[in-house]
């Protein structure tokens, strides 16, 4: 045969094998010619022919505006023109109604180019995929109107996996156990199932997994507070392609109304977060308490526990958070009482970080038993949700005992307070038992208080800087600024004691800006004359760090008497630093403006030393107390050698305060600390004596 003759032939076949596949496919398929803006219909099958009505019409050769209505020929004109420009295919989606039907359209547009990247051709493929939209519109429809049904439902709906552990909640879970969603993700639902009813819920569960809808009419569950509710529940398997992949679990609370009465009684006796007493039940409590020690002749102690820094944590992590701490905190307060006391003794919320505890015991020794074991086991270290920290938390405790300190309640609860007051100001983490003493002490905090609130009306505060010494050659290389308070008539009060009714009563905040102000409007008088300024650091307070608003602050001072930030330096205690995330994201706020960032009393905190690789720290300040005995004491050297060691290897600058003696000295160069300060130095001194003796 012909070779040319078969080539021929061989060509028809292909081609008949073409328009056999094009012809048979369910889709719409346009192969349309590109001329200039113009789009030519080249080819279509019988598909495309009969969906776009071009029966017994001459429409090949003939471009789209001249073959379909205007409307729908500018839409399609409109996608052919991106799929040209772009020379990418085009995907979209339509929907027309025809014969009354809507009918949803799902179109590729795809390039053919030459030689020259040019399109020629553009191929349409059109695909009717109305059943498919339908079907998910009407999943989505079933969802929502499950979704609905799930959530508005008036019965508890908790849906477990086929372990029994519980995937989600709906809302009137809350409403009949307490526990929130989040709380209950992940738990068994043995968890809520009184012991005695727990090898019929296993019964049920397991013929549930097997297919059967099963029921438990009369069922105990124990709520968030403990308090035992009566249900009826229901348990049905849940079905996807013909397998269970869980179960979902409708409780329907029986209760008795009498019951309930009983139970809303019950709970507006307790605290909200913890489920223990309110402060409201205090009296009555302590009261029946101090009558049944009468007729059994036995005494009562009031333990007052409060947990240190509270207010710092919710400042740096949220309330959610702290609400945690309370939460865990009360359980260990509980769990240690039962195991020392061996008694029922009530725990009641007494605020936001405090609670009481009622002893019925004369004890001394069997009290002092207790705060200590509580002490103790408060300050096992806490994980913290959705952070990776722990905290250590501390606590300090107050105690008052009837009938030595008081023969009523009130008596006995503002001796305690006393008590715990004391405490907190001389020695966090530990406790103190009331005394006579503590009255007068209180009442002079409370005078203090009111007093340092009228001192900056009264321009009695003052600022003082003590020196920085190099230890290389003597000079001054910077100062600390310091706060002084004179009384018109009590005189000088020392820092010590009116610092801290400062940071509790949250004076510290106004007179912490205040300090920072008249620091810049110093530097700005040296400035003015000339001086050599040297860098000035402020002592900066957790509640003053923490407010949010403590960079713009600094910066309108800086601003305002037009001073540069390298002249200023914050300090700041390592303990204060309790939020990685915020701590960070404030001091690089504060490096921003050039200010140098010094942590102050180092080696004195719980913080993790991690902190330093971290945070942008420039100095480490070592604390006085190890400066004081560096010479005589092997593990205060130990301490000191240890942290010039390790601000030496980070690159961060060391400084030694409370220097006193040449021996100090000596010690701090022979192992290269050469910046210092102290009374060998210098008291602290007015900016007039630093002008005479320094500028």
């Amino acid at each position: 045969m012909d070779t040319s003759v078969k080539t021929n032939k061989i060509q028809n076949l292909d081609q008949t094998m073409i328009n056999a596949l094009l012809t048979s496919i369910n889709d719409l398929l346009f192969i349309m010619k590109v001329e200039g803006d113009n789009f030519l219909y080249h080819y279509a099958n019988d598909q495309a022919i009969k969906h776009a009505n071009l029966f017994n019409r001459n429409f090949i050769g003939n471009a789209i505006q001249d073959v379909m209505p205007n409307e729908i020929a500018k839409k399609l004109i409109e996608s052919y023109q991106i799929t040209k420009r772009s020379k990418q295919a085009l995907w979209y989606n339509d929907q027309l109604i025809i014969e009354g039907k809507k009918l949803y359209f799902e179109t590729v547009l795809s390039p053919i180019l030459d030689d020259d990247e040019q399109c020629t051709f553009i191929v349409s493929v059109t695909r009717d995929v109305t059943l498919w939209t339908e079907e998910t519109n009407e999943k989505l429809e079933n969802e929502l109107r499950y979704r609905s049904l799930f959530e508005h439902n008036l019965d508890s709906i908790l849906m477990l996996d086929s372990n029994g552990y519980i995937k989600q909640t709906n809302l009137s879970t809350y409403h009949v156990l307490g526990y929130r969603d989040k709380e209950l993700k992940g738990r068994h639902i043995s968890s809520l199932i009184d012991r005695k009813d727990s090898d019929e819920l296993d019964r049920v569960l397991s013929s549930t997994l097997l297919g059967v809808s099963t029921e438990i009419k009369n069922t105990v569950l124990v709520n968030k507070n403990g308090h035992y509710l009566k249900s009826h529940i229901k348990c049905i398997p849940i079905m996807l392609d013909d397998e269970i992949k869980g179960i979902y679990l409708i409780i329907r609370d029986t209760t008795s109304v009498n019951e309930k009465e009983n139970y809303l009684f019950f709970l507006s006796q307790r605290d909200q977060l913890t489920g223990y007493y309110k402060r409201d039940m205090y009296t009555s409590l302590m009261n029946q308490t101090i009558h049944d020690s009468e007729i059994l002749n036995s005494g009562v102690a009031l333990l007052i526990v409060n947990i240190d820094r509270l207010k710092i944590f919710n400042e740096s992590y949220g309330y959610e958070v702290g609400d945690f701490i309370i939460e865990l905190v009360s359980k260990r307060i509980t769990s240690i009482v039962e195991k020392t006391t061996d008694k029922s003794c009530p725990l009641i919320r007494h605020s936001g970080d405090e609670f009481m505890i009622i002893y019925e015991t004369k004890s001394k020794d069997n009290i002092k038993k207790l705060a200590e074991r509580i002490i103790e086991g408060i300050k096992v270290p806490i994980k913290i949700p959705t952070y990776d920290e722990k905290l250590i938390i501390s606590s300090t405790i107050g105690i008052s005992s009837y009938p030595k300190d008081g023969n009523s309640s009130d008596i006995l609860l503002r001796n305690a307070e006393r008590a715990l007051l004391a405490c907190k100001e001389n020695e966090r983490g530990s406790y103190s038992f009331y005394d006579k003493a503590h009255s007068t002490i209180t009442q002079k905090k409370l005078n203090l208080e009111n007093l340092l609130r009228q001192s900056l009306e009264k321009d009695e505060l003052e600022i003082v800087y003590q020196p920085q010494i190099s230890l290389h050659d003597q000079k001054l290389i910077g100062l600390e600024a310091l706060l002084r308070w004179k009384h018109d008539k009590l005189g000088y009060i020392p820092p010590s004691e009116f610092i801290p009714i400062a940071e509790q009563s949250h004076l510290i905040i106004d007179i912490g800006n205040w300090v920072f102000k008249q620091v810049a409007k110093q530097i700005k008088v040296w400035l003015d004359q000339g001086f050599d300024v040297k860098k000035v650091a402020v002592n900066l307070s957790a509640k003053q760090f923490y407010t949010g608003e403590i960079e713009q602050h600094i910066s309108e001072c800086l601003k305002i008497y037009d001073i540069p930030g390298e002249l200023l330096s914050v300090e700041i205690t390592e303990s204060s630093m309790v939020n990685r995330e915020q701590t960070a994201s404030i001091l690089q706020k504060l490096k921003n403006l050039k200010i140098k960032i010094a942590v102050d009393d180092f080696g004195t905190g719980y913080s993790s030393l991690s902190y330093l690789k971290d945070f942008p720290v420039d100095m480490l300040k070592i604390d006085r107390s190890f400066i004081q005995s560096v010479v005589q004491d092997n593990r205060n050297a130990a301490i000191v050698t240890t942290i010039i060691s390790l601000a030496h290897s980070l690159g961060i600058d060391v400084i030694a305060e409370g220097v006193e003696t040449i021996e100090q000295i000596e010690f701090l160069k022979k192992k290269h600390c050469l910046k210092a300060q102290g009374y060998y130095f210098s008291k602290p001194v007015t900016p007039r004596e630093i002008e005479q003796e320094y500028y």
